[in-house]
């Protein structure tokens, strides 16, 4: 009976730690590799704080084999830990965990592996304990082994169903064929190391004043994720098809490309972002360029940011950059305006969003618009009413603060521009300039270069500075401290929490507010297990 109520209290503690481990994974968008890593990554997600009480409980209870006691400890032990392991669905976790079906798919069979385990385990025991061989030196040596799987079970199961995400995923895949082929829209790829979200959503905006027109949701911009809205969104009534591509790693914009054959493409810029995977700007520029590629094969339009991306990459492809110049750019309370030359015609345009780089997105959207047939006046006519992007550079008010929320994430070109915004609204507020970062992400070795170029930007646009998890932007940190005025703070903390309660307690009225990024937990939880 005793074995029974331990086999029971074990699984209820694998199904918590199971889910917990899983929102991680997610995070880590299924990667093994990555997961792995993360899982020694400071052995994070190594168990410490159950393992050590079993292997004192064990030094303790050497010699003295009673069963029944054993067992009864070790199910109160998985019980607590079972309701003390967080929930990654409730408050806990920034970005709550979402039970797809493919997670679904990992979690039921990573648990009959640990069910599988657990059942050996405990009839391992119970013969012990029967034949008078009971050890429980021994037990609680595979009892911690099997502890410390956990995570790693995700991982055999995820490899186990490679064979059906594969099948799943060409299903799914042929359906989205079908249906763009069957619903014939004007589709427009946009990629860029930044700036394509906010130029979709530009682009869509503008569209949508003469015609019907979809796009991506929010930052949907991988193979799925796109196939997902074809399959469950797109209908025959819309004229335009407006896909973020995005991609992380080698060949995945080709592999979108293959799906939506897209007729026009924009090409935002190529910087530093996913640095971390490609190794050099090279490799970056050689996988953006599939887009353009893509578009040429259809014999279709395309721009490029020639600004943002760099000339020997033009030529290197065999294309041609879009000749636009921006000028007398100025931002304020208002939104931006500014002036936008394009084949020997000049445009005076305003809209109410907010960062001097938007300047580069408008302008591309409004060239994009032009080459589809929109007559200019309707264009600058729809730009007046374009709507915010959430999360990135939205400015709102909170009492009697201003809030930046430039949160979604940030590269050096949007981190500068969004301090840009920070000073010139805080001028004109009269308030402090408070900047909130946990810095930018996926650099590689750019990393310190880039934040120290931040940092200078900072000491001339900030009162003061909230590090978030400091460790990881050192070199922000140091340059900061060394060059700041008598009258410039820099504060530290672990978390954006922790950066929200010094500002509850310390704000004043006209405060202005930038939160530049935000790290998701695989970045930023502290994880105590």
């Amino acid at each position: 009976m005793l074995i029974f109520l331990m086999f029971l209290s074990g699984l209820f503690f694998v199904y918590k730690r199971s889910l917990f481990y899983s929102l991680f994974f997610q995070q880590e968008h299924y990667g093994n590799i990555s997961f792995t890593k993360f899982i020694f990554k400071k052995f994070q997600l190594i168990d410490k704080k159950l393992s050590l009480i079993l292997f004192f409980y064990t030094i303790f209870a050497t010699g003295t084999k009673i069963y029944n006691l054993d067992m009864s400890i070790i199910s109160g032990l998985f019980l607590i830990f079972a309701i003390l392991t967080p929930n990654p669905r409730s408050g806990f976790a920034k970005k709550q965990l979402d039970i797809t079906k493919r997670l679904k798919r990992i979690l039921e069979l990573a648990f009959l592996f640990d069910v599988l385990v657990l059942s050996l385990l405990s009839l391992y025991t119970y013969k012990l304990n029967v034949k008078g061989f009971y050890c429980f030196c021994e037990v609680m040596g595979y009892m911690v082994l099997f502890i410390q799987s956990l995570p790693f079970m995700l991982i055999l199961s995820n490899i186990c169903l490679f064979p059906v995400e594969v099948f799943t995923k060409h299903k799914y895949v042929s359906e989205a064929k079908s249906i763009l082929k069957k619903c014939n829209p004007i589709v427009i790829g946009i990629t860029g190391s930044f700036g394509k979200t906010s130029t979709k959503n530009i682009l869509n905006h503008i569209l949508s004043s003469v015609s019907s027109s979809m796009t991506t949701a929010r930052s949907i911009n991988t193979l799925m994720g796109i196939t997902r809205v074809i399959r469950e969104e797109l209908k025959p009534s819309y004229k335009y098809f407006i896909v973020e591509v995005g991609t992380s790693k080698k060949g995945r914009i080709r592999k979108i490309c293959n799906l939506i054959k897209p007729q026009y493409g924009i090409l935002t810029a190529v910087g530093s972002a996913h640095f971390e995977s490609f190794k050099s700007k090279d490799a970056i520029a050689r996988e953006k360029f599939d887009l353009i590629k893509s578009v040429i094969n259809n014999d279709g339009a395309y721009i490029i940011n020639s600004d943002l991306v760099d000339e020997k990459y033009i030529n290197k492809y065999h294309t041609v950059a879009t000749d636009f110049k921006t000028s007398d750019i100025s931002v304020s309370s208002n939104g931006i305006k500014f002036k936008l030359e394009y084949n020997k015609q000049k445009y005076t345009i305003s809209a109410p969003v907010f960062g001097i780089h938007q300047a580069q997105n408008i302008s591309l959207a409004f060239i994009m618009a032009l080459k589809l047939g929109i007559p200019a006046d309707t264009i600058i006519a729809a730009l007046k009413t374009l709507p915010q992007t959430e999360h990135r550079l939205e400015v709102k008010q909170q009492d009697n603060l201003t809030i930046i929320d430039d949160a979604f994430n940030s590269n050096i070109s949007g981190f500068k521009s969004a301090l840009s915004t920070l000073h010139i609204l805080a001028k004109e507020k009269k308030g402090r300039a408070i900047l909130i970062t946990p810095g930018m992400v996926e650099l590689g070795r750019e990393h310190n270069a880039q934040h120290i170029e931040v940092a200078n930007v900072a000491l001339d646009t900030c009162d003061i500075v909230i590090a978030v998890v400091p460790e990881r932007i050192k070199s922000f940190v140091d340059t900061f401290t060394a060059g700041k005025k008598s009258k410039q703070e820099i504060i530290l903390v672990n978390t954006l929490a922790e950066a929200r309660q010094w500002l509850s307690a310390n704000s004043k009225k006209n405060d202005v507010i930038l939160y530049e990024n935000d790290l998701p937990d695989v970045f930023e939880a502290k994880i105590k297990i």
